[in-house]
């Protein structure tokens, strides 16, 4: 059996709970899935190596260890230390022979909190895009990495078994020939550059195919359509490839990218796809607002509102100037405004382009059209954020006729409507109401979805928060357990959301004066919160707080 050995490095201090939740991911998660495939995965860290009293090893002991391992993977997030800058060259020596993979991985933090010597590091590596990723969250960080190491697993059973990797057609392999050849010989260069340019819209053909076959995870599927992609891209790069065509291609790489949630990647290939379309249809043509269109909804998955705002202005010029101000399209954009001011919390902003959105649609689509129902909803969402309940179901009840009307009284569009209002009642304290609303979205997404799916855990959960409210505990908690259930097989024990139906649960338990219980269940929810959010997150902070609670209480009024 074959072995790939990861070595995982970091700032000793600053990192090491991200350190210690990637390696166990590894461990725990991929290891299993590898080992299917005849590779076993081994995770060696700094700390595998002890010296003397401090815990500390010797440098040399760690480039011995680095050494024996075929990937690294470096984290940063402030700082970036001597010892981890020191390592990252010994696995760079290595990789230039060809005997190592590299990735390197730096946390989202305002430029404030980063040191000089990290600023310095980003600086030098930031030339090779190869090194340095950005990643919001340690989650993050895993879903970027397993890409990584599923194309080195790819690489590694290429070497030991060609048999095994049949992916790639006869044709396949007879366009990566053609490719070299047009590479090498400059005579053979226009023919062959149409027999690529064919080869290409078989690449991009292949990309939309991929993801409906079942019989692979996800991850290796969104994999092999990346590197579908990667390879058209390059090609139609190296080949003079129609521009028109190329934009396209690149405009439906960066989508593919941002729908899978790797929105640094998408913005790279956006901005470069946004280049090509300025160069084609010129700063003000329709064709163009869509890319910054669709570029702003790449910052706002990133929260970088500010850029967002930029980009969703500049498509908003193109759309009031080219269109006119009474198209769908410049609704899609004050629409889009809207969201980042309710993001930033700038309600009265919110509304208003809300608004204008809202008066284009119910002139241009009608006041029955899907499109209307969500705008109806925005601005309803910004009510009730105001406290303004009456507006708040006026506009949800309106969005709730129309999907009524066009989806039907069974589509999940529907529930979600149906969801919301409980959501007013519920703020408003009518119990009775919030039940039967809530009881409405849960009976179609039981029909619909299925007992199983998180949006059904997700209504179970909100009815068992009304009974809660309501002192009446046996059907709290039998709301809760339920959602807890699904959340536990569908989610897994350590998502957050499973986090939340643990911390419901324990507080049922607190009410009820079952302490020992009580903080069984809080324990369990801050260990994951922890995990995930980290210990500054309010939500960690807040578990944290019902654990001292009810430890005190048990010290007060210790059970029988």
């Amino acid at each position: 059996m074959q072995t790939i050995k990861i070595f995982l490095g970091s700032s000793i201090t600053e990192l090491h709970d991200e350190r210690v939740t990637l390696g166990d991911y590894l461990m725990n998660s991929v290891r299993p899935i590898f080992k299917q495939d005849g590779i076993e995965v081994e995770v060696c860290k700094c700390e595998d190596i002890r010296s003397g009293n401090t815990g500390i090893p010797p440098q040399n002991k760690i480039d011995r260890l680095i050494r024996g391992c075929d990937v690294s993977v470096f984290m940063f997030k402030c700082k970036a230390g001597d010892m981890t800058v020191h390592e990252f060259d010994v696995t760079r020596k290595l990789q230039k022979r060809k005997r190592h993979e590299i990735y390197v991985y730096c946390f989202t933090v305002p430029e404030a909190d980063k040191s000089q010597e990290l600023k310095d590091f980003q600086d030098r590596l930031i030339k090779e895009p190869f090194y340095w990723y950005d990643c919001k969250d340690v989650t993050d960080l895993e879903s970027q990495f397993v890409l990584g190491l599923l194309k080195f697993e790819r690489q590694l059973l290429g070497k030991m078994k060609p048999s095994i990797i049949d992916e790639e057609s006869t044709n396949e392999r007879n366009a990566d020939v053609r490719f070299n050849e047009y590479m090498l010989d400059e005579k053979k260069q226009a023919q062959r550059r149409k027999e690529i340019h064919k080869d290409i819209e078989d690449l991009l053909q292949q990309a939309k195919t991929v993801m409906a076959n079942e019989d692979e995870t996800i991850a290796a599927r969104i994999f092999k359509v990346i590197e579908l992609y990667k390879k058209a891209d390059q090609w139609a790069a190296a080949t003079a490839y129609d521009k028109e065509k190329y934009s396209d291609l690149l405009y439906d790489y960066a989508g593919f990218l941002y729908k899978y949630g790797l929105y640094k990647d998408a913005e790279a290939i956006y901005l470069r796809q946004i280049a090509i379309a300025e160069e084609l249809y010129g700063k003000e043509h329709e064709n163009t607002a869509t890319s910054y269109n669709n570029i702003g909804l790449v910052f706002y998955a990133q929260g970088d509102y500010g850029k967002a705002l930029e980009y969703y202005f500049k498509a908003l010029a193109i759309w009031e100037k080219v269109p006119g101000t009474e198209h769908p399209d410049t609704a899609t954009s004050y629409n889009n405004i809207g969201l980042v001011f309710y993001a930033q919390g700038d309600y009265g902003k919110a509304l208003e382009y809300y608004f204008k959105a809202l008066a284009i649609k119910e002139k241009v689509l009608g006041t029955e059209h899907p499109s209307t129902a969500t705008s109806y909803n925005n601005i309803g969402a910004v009510y009730k954020v105001q406290g303004d309940y009456d507006k708040a179901l006026e506009y949800y009840f309106k969005a709730l006729a129309i999907k009524e009307k066009v989806l039907g009284t069974e589509h999940p569009d529907t529930a979600t409507s149906y969801n919301n209002i409980a959501g007013v009642y519920y703020a408003q304290g009518d119990y009775d109401k919030t039940l039967e609303y809530y009881f409405k979205a849960l009976a179609i997404r039981e029909k619909v979805l299925g007992t199983e799916h998180p949006s059904t855990a997700t209504s179970y959960n909100n009815i068992g928060l009304v009974y809660d409210e309501k002192g009446d505990y046996g059907k709290a908690l039998k709301y809760y357990f339920k959602a807890l259930t699904i959340r536990e097989k569908v989610l897994g024990t350590e998502h957050p959301d499973t986090a939340t139906s643990y911390n419901n649960i324990g507080w049922v338990y607190r009410e009820q004066g079952e302490y020992a219980k009580a903080l069984d269940f809080y324990t369990k929810a801050y260990q994951i919160l922890k995990k995930k959010l980290g210990d500054d997150h309010p939500n960690t902070k807040d578990v944290l707080k019902s654990i001292n609670f009810v430890k005190e209480a048990m010290k007060s009024f210790p059970e029988k």
